[in-house]
């Protein structure tokens, strides 16, 4: 009887090892997705079981509209948390009009990522999607997004409603309409050697600034009433 039990514990506990081998459901040309059968909703994710691990993804990715499965079709709707991170040699990236969410972390580290572009059925960006992005030049906002946009070609995502910046390059000018910056908004910007904060900015979030080893110059206006902590972390 206890071998038996046994045996049917060591069955269990292989099944559940192989479960978690993988974070993804499937692969499907080169690219790695978490399946939800119920809505038949498909998030993009990182290989393998660990995202420390993963750098899957380089040179161009193109994430597609939609992937069919087992004769099922799935709408890519999310670009899901860690994804692409620190995969250092994706070069660009093409976000499908089907994609509404980029979740936390999502490109961190994506060193060799040099522009962005989000389309306009984006409506949830987390803080922190493109951080340590050290090498970004160009982000653009498609004109028809309700949620967000690039105002006066600013390399940079601007929430509408809030006039936050979201996230920024170093070659971002903040426009007289923004009212705070985010925070990690300009974490890891490598080449960012000064910052103009224009006088309609009140507040700088946490971290804003970290990590932001060239810059040498920052004007604070009067208006800033507020900075979150270590919003110039690790600026030598």
């Amino acid at each position: 009887m206890k071998k038996v039990l046994l045996k049917s514990v060591m069955a269990a506990l292989t099944v559940l090892l192989s479960l978690n081998a993988q974070a993804h459901d499937v692969e499907i040309d080169g690219i790695y997705y978490n399946l939800n059968s119920t809505t038949q909703k498909a998030t993009v994710t990182y290989k393998g079981s660990s995202y420390f691990s993963s750098n899957a993804y380089t040179g161009d990715v193109v994430i597609p509209a939609s992937i069919e499965y087992e004769e099922i079709n799935y709408s890519v709707t999310s670009i899901g948390s860690y994804a692409f991170r620190n995969c250092i040699g994706m070069t660009s990236v093409i976000i499908p009009n089907s994609v509404t969410s980029i979740e936390m972390e999502a490109f961190q580290g994506c060193s060799g990522l040099t522009s962005i572009t989000i389309p306009s059925s984006v409506t949830s960006i987390h803080n922190q999607a493109f951080e340590y992005c050290s090498t970004l030049t160009s982000i653009t906002v498609a004109s028809e997004n309700m949620v967000y946009d690039s105002r006066n070609t600013c390399n940079a995502i601007i929430n509408k409603s809030s006039n936050t910046l979201v996230r920024g390059c170093k070659n971002t000018l903040i426009p007289n309409s923004v009212t705070s910056i985010g925070a990690y908004a300009f974490s890891g910007c490598s080449g960012l050697t000064s910052v103009s904060i224009p006088n309609s900015v009140t507040s700088i979030g946490g971290n804003a600034f970290e990590v932001c080893r060239d810059l040498t110059s920052v004007t604070i206006p009067r208006s800033v009433t507020w900075i979150g902590g270590e919003a110039f972390y690790n600026c030598i």
